[in-house]
């Protein structure tokens, strides 16, 4: 077989068949190889719980696509590995995707923080990637050349419960974010936000994942005594301030945490502590997207579970790409780049569009609330399945 593919396999057919005893060898032996598609996921560590729900919705999107046929008649594989929740190993991780795994296409990484690291790499190696988990937007900055945002901006996030708030004659605001890349977007808007309506910010702090003291901050937060705390956060630390805050005895009148309470695990881990928490999300079950519906039904078959806005990214992911390969007709890293940077593309998120520099400018991000221990869509008004519950109780 290393001859057929050296000199031509036309030449070479009747002496193949002879040698093998065949009549002729079948067309499908010369299928062209699968296109490989690399990606670094964070299987453990501390992202895992939302890595893992990214990861899924990337599955299903290579699933369908194989169903499909794949792209430019070959079959997808999609080869993934764990990068701990680490920046620097994500970035070893993908340099072996690109200079050993010889990867045709890439998908970035869980979280603003690993995508910030690899984004380099991409721009080093010249690789249209998009990227489903990079909602800081400062990532795709003027330097940024090869790097594609997939999801709404991290300043974004929450961004509707301080007016919120203040329409219900909230006055003043505690801010707590974890020191990463999207926590620390969305914690400097929500400050700047807070003065700008004229809201006094009366506690705000930044801390790390592993020397976190969620009870000091908590109690800080209680003697503050602000009327909204808004905690920037991923799944961990937003289960560990909720209950902190519980342990200190506090229950202000608004409290709103990102990432962490659109998990399905998360009213397991907190209770009815959960209840009237305010969250947000990039994708909603009731979109009127196109592909919406099919894209629910498929994944809860494949996973028995129900999709959240992190399986929505990762499906999303794989269909910009999947467009890309289609309108090109090639896997022709600049080709992709340049389709990918100049059209608009309807996904199961929303109309997904990037400026020159790659940064998303279609997505949005809206507000949940847990109610009764489900999730409700508050915003936009439009598609709200439920009006605010407040206050927040703490039980």
């Amino acid at each position: 077989m290393t001859i057929l593919h050296r000199v031509g396999r036309k030449a070479l057919l009747p002496v193949a068949a002879a040698l093998l005893g065949m009549a002729a060898l079948p067309a499908q032996s010369f299928a062209a190889a699968p296109i490989l598609i690399g990606a670094t996921s964070s299987d453990t560590g501390p992202l895992s719980a939302d890595a893992t729900e990214n990861l899924m919705g990337m599955k299903l999107g290579i699933k369908e696509a194989n169903d499909a046929g794949g792209w430019l008649g070959r079959q997808l594989n999609l080869k993934v590995y764990d990068d701990e929740s680490k920046a620097g190993t994500a970035v070893r991780l993908y340099t072996r995707l690109i200079t050993e795994d010889k990867a045709d296409l890439l998908i970035g990484p869980y979280s603003s923080g690993i995508s910030n690291a690899v984004t380099p790499l991409f721009n080093k190696y010249k690789y249209a990637v998009i990227e489903p988990e990079a909602s800081d937007p400062s990532i795709f900055g003027s330097r940024n050349q090869w790097g594609i945002q997939g999801l709404a901006s991290s300043q974004g996030y929450l961004q509707q419960l301080l007016p919120l708030a203040k329409e219900h004659g909230a006055k003043t605001v505690a801010v707590m974010g974890l020191q990463s890349a999207f926590s620390l977007a969305c914690y400097n808007a929500r400050v700047e936000q807070a003065q700008k309506l004229g809201m006094t910010v009366v506690y705000k702090a930044t801390y790390s994942m592993a020397s976190a003291d969620f009870n000091g901050m908590a109690l800080a937060a209680k003697n503050a005594k602000p009327d909204v705390v808004i905690t920037c956060t991923y799944y961990p630390d937003s289960v560990g301030i909720v209950k902190a805050l519980h342990a200190q005895g506090f229950a202000p009148k608004f409290l709103g945490s990102t990432i962490g309470p659109v998990s399905a695990s998360f009213t397991k881990d907190v209770g009815p502590l959960a209840n009237r928490i305010f969250s947000n999300t990039s994708w909603w079950p009731t979109y009127k997207t196109p592909g919406n519906k099919e894209f629910i039904a498929a994944y809860e078959k494949m996973f028995n579970a129900k999709p959240t806005y992190h399986s929505a990214a990762g499906y999303s992911a794989v269909y910009l790409l999947g467009k890309a390969v289609a309108a090109t007709k090639s896997l022709d890293q600049t080709k992709l780049r340049d389709w990918m940077l100049t059209h608009s593309i309807d996904t199961i998120q929303g109309p997904s569009k990037v400026d020159k520099n790659g940064r998303e400018l279609g997505l949005l991000m809206e507000m949940v609330q847990v109610q009764n221990g489900q999730l409700k869509l508050i915003t936009p008004s439009e598609s709200a399945e439920a009006k605010p519950e407040i206050p927040y109780t703490g039980q």
